[in-house]
């Protein structure tokens, strides 16, 4: 008599476990669809904000003497401090703005030296005239007024001199091929070690007429793309 109750019973766990593993399973790929658009999102906000970090640049490279802001005489308006040290990130993390300057010039956090500034390699191959990464404009995007709704980052822009100078003074923007032209790298810096990067080639607008040369305002971006970097 109770055998087909025990047989009801069997079955009754084995779908009530079919069913458990089929809800799990939804959870976790809800879970996982949710987690993928926030990373996406965030994604696309870095990257946003790093192209911010250009067209600030632009603005007040617009009004700035240049060779002032290739000797790192000169930083732009929206500049949080010296531009040196360690900074807090919004949302958790620090960036050490003086280790990532040394990065970009000689390819490693510590003081770089003149001869390894110099020295060629894959990504610097001009030597003496291998652009000297200046930290220009930089700050939490927060601190923009303009902004309602900034994505939670820090953002620093650098300059360098062209590269198709061969002047052999990159701290200074030369009267030759390549003069009124500026290369920038602009990072945002997300919460917990996110990050994005866009690079572009920045250059004044000038005519001569009658022997004179005069520039237009404003500043042309005349190449850009998005830095891939190795993830550590």
């Amino acid at each position: 008599m109770n055998h087909p109750r025990g047989i009801a019973l069997i079955l009754a766990l084995l779908i009530t476990s079919f069913l458990s593993a089929v809800g799990l399973g939804l959870a976790v790929i809800v879970f996982m669809d949710r987690l993928a658009t926030g990373n996406t999102k965030g994604a696309v906000g870095l990257l946003h904000a790093a192209d911010a970090g250009l067209d600030l640049a632009a603005h007040d490279l617009a009004r700035a003497d240049w060779s002032a802001v290739l000797a790192g005489l000169s930083q732009a308006s929206f500049a949080d401090g010296a531009p040196t040290g360690v900074r807090a990130v919004p949302g958790g993390g620090a960036v050490n703005l003086t280790a990532e300057t040394n990065v970009l010039n000689c390819g490693k956090a510590t003081t770089c030296t003149v001869a390894q500034m110099n020295a060629n390699s894959d990504e610097r191959p001009w030597g003496i005239n291998n652009p000297r990464w200046q930290l220009y404009a930089y700050g939490p995007l927060a601190n923009l007024p303009e902004l309602a709704r900034p994505t939670s980052c820090y953002l620093a822009v650098w300059i360098a001199d062209d590269t198709r100078e061969d002047d052999g003074d990159p701290f200074a923007d030369g009267d030759e091929e390549g003069w009124g032209v500026l290369r920038a790298r602009a990072v945002a810096y997300g919460p917990l070690g996110a990050r994005h990067a866009v690079e572009a080639e920045l250059a004044r607008v000038c005519d001569e007429d009658a022997g004179q040369e005069w520039c237009r305002p404003g500043i042309r971006v005349q190449s850009w793309q998005e830095v891939r970097q190795l993830v550590p």
